[in-house]
Order: structure tokens, then C-alpha cells, then sequence
């Protein structure tokens, strides 16, 4: 018989999306984590009504006050998630005063990355709500391009890996976000992270993997597909000796503006100027 907790419907996506990670090689070992935002079920909170002691938050997250967390552990493997859910995924409540957590049900252990995955929430509920889900995970396609010389800026790895697919940039008009090294699971990538989260949906970092925001787990990992698949024909072209030069600017501006996403391209990175 299932538990209260192994009844929360958005155990079973995360549980798919762990055993996509696995299998695609992203996740390694323990490497990556996931987080999803939802509401509390009622007869959870209630079960667990003062049950455990808060724990502080090195960030204030006033945005999350009252909400819940599905995080993954620490520790848990992405294809142990996968076919043992509740025993790795912890369900966690941020206090009302937004500087705390609670634990409530499942993996009592999570993530050293929490208070980065609070950082970031706290900055999609305030620029995107709709968007619940973050992923991070490590892709080496995507890895690899951050080691490149030429895709130092964002800009111009944007402007070049998502023109591999006719119908990339139309997914992620403001393209992706970079960041230079951060020691990993430092609370100063996370808050690096939800500070380009205002205006990108794909971060990747430095040597170190990528960064994804969705309506749910399901539509981050389609982001990422995305951006994985554009880098997949870029290796392709460079591994045949080809120079992949992609879409032109022109063909480009054309199917954006069939779509009405062309001002979202043209302003992507109009913060990067701003004083």
C-alpha cells in the first residue's frame, strides 16, 4: 500500500524524468539535482504539522513563504530516483517568514543545493510563476561548448549553436545564459543562477553543466533537449571537418517574426548593456 507522500502525483514525473537523465548519461553518479515547486497536500501538511525543527536558509526567500519543495537528496543517484521515488525525493515547506524550511515527508536529507534551488524559485515566482520546475544536470555536449574560446559570451554562442535548428531560437528566443566557474554547490552559483534566470530559461555553467527552468520537470527537460540537440549538429558538422556557419540572420528574423518572438530575440540580451 502506498504511503501518503508516494501518492503526491508529481512523484511519478519526477521519477520519469530521473530515468531519462540516467539513461542519456547527464546524470552521473549523484551529479545534478532537481527541484519542483507544488502545493502542499492538506492531509501531508497536516500529518506533519510541527513534526520537525526549521532549518535556517542562508538566502531569504519571502517569494516561497508558505510554499513546498519536492527536492531530490543528497546523494541520491538520478536512476535510483527513477525506480525508488519516495526514498530519495524529500518534500519540504519554506516557513512563512521566507528564511527556513521544514521537513515534511520523503528523503529527510536534501540536496546541499537547496538554498540555491530556494534562490532560484524565489526568482521565477516573481518574473515567471508558471515555470515550477528546475533541473540541473550534465550533459557533456553542452559542457563541451563552454570550453570552447569562441562561446565566451553568451551572445554569440546563442546566436550560433541554437541557428543549428530551424526551429531552435523559436523555443528560446532569449537564448541561453553563461556563467564563468563557480565552485559547485556554492550558494554564490545559485544566487549567480537566479539572477540570470530573470531573463533566460537555459543557464549553462562554466565546465560544469546546464541549468533549466519549466512549466514542469517534463518542459525543462524539453528545453534542454533542445539546446542538446543544436550543440549535437554542431559536433557533428566540426567532427566532419565542416565549419557550421547555421541559419542566417535573415531566415532567422523571418520565422521569428512568423511567430511573434522576434522582439524577444532582437532585446535578449539588452541587460548585459545596461549601466
Amino acid at each position: 500500500m502506498k504511503t501518503l507522500f508516494e501518492k503526491i502525483p508529481e512523484l511519478d514525473e519526477f521519477a520519469e524524468v530521473c530515468g531519462y537523465l540516467s539513461q542519456r548519461g547527464w546524470s552521473e553518479g549523484s551529479g545534478g539535482n532537481l527541484s519542483f515547486r507544488i502545493k502542499t497536500p492538506s492531509y501531508i501538511a497536516t500529518k506533519h504539522k510541527n513534526t520537525s525543527n526549521p532549518v535556517a536558509l542562508p538566502v531569504a526567500v519571502p517569494e516561497l513563504a508558505g510554499q513546498s519543495l519536492l527536492i531530490s537528496g543528497t546523494e541520491t543517484r538520478a536512476r535510483e530516483i527513477a525506480l525508488r521515488p519516495a526514498e530519495n525525493i524529500g518534500l519540504y515547506i519554506i516557513a512563512d517568514d521566507g528564511q527556513s524550511f521544514y521537513w515534511l515527508a520523503g528523503n529527510k536529507n536534501p540536496t546541499s543545493e537547496l538554498p540555491s534551488h530556494c534562490a532560484i524559485h524565489q526568482t521565477l515566482c516573481r518574473y515567471r510563476p508558471e515555470q515550477r520546475a528546475i533541473i540541473h544536470t550534465h550533459p557533456p555536449l553542452l559542457i563541451a561548448l563552454t570550453q570552447c574560446a569562441e562561446f565566451q559570451k553568451a551572445e554569440h554562442l546563442s546566436e550560433l549553436i541554437l541557428s543549428m535548428q530551424s526551429e531552435a531560437r523559436l523555443q528560446l528566443p532569449e537564448g541561453v545564459g553563461l556563467l564563468d566557474f563557480h565552485v559547485p554547490g556554492s550558494l554564490e552559483l545559485g544566487e549567480a543562477s537566479a539572477k540570470l534566470m530573470q531573463y533566460h530559461q537555459i543557464i549553462l555553467w562554466y565546465m560544469h553543466g546546464a541549468l533549466a527552468s519549466g512549466k514542469t520537470l517534463s518542459h525543462a527537460l524539453d528545453q534542454l533537449e533542445v539546446v542538446n540537440k543544436a550543440a549535437e549538429i554542431f559536433w557533428i558538422l566540426k567532427s566532419a571537418g565542416c565549419e557550421p556557419c547555421g541559419m542566417s540572420r535573415e531566415n532567422m528574423q523571418k520565422s521569428l517574426s512568423q511567430f511573434g518572438r522576434l522582439q524577444r530575440y532582437e532585446q535578449a540580451f539588452n541587460y548585459q548593456h545596461r549601466s
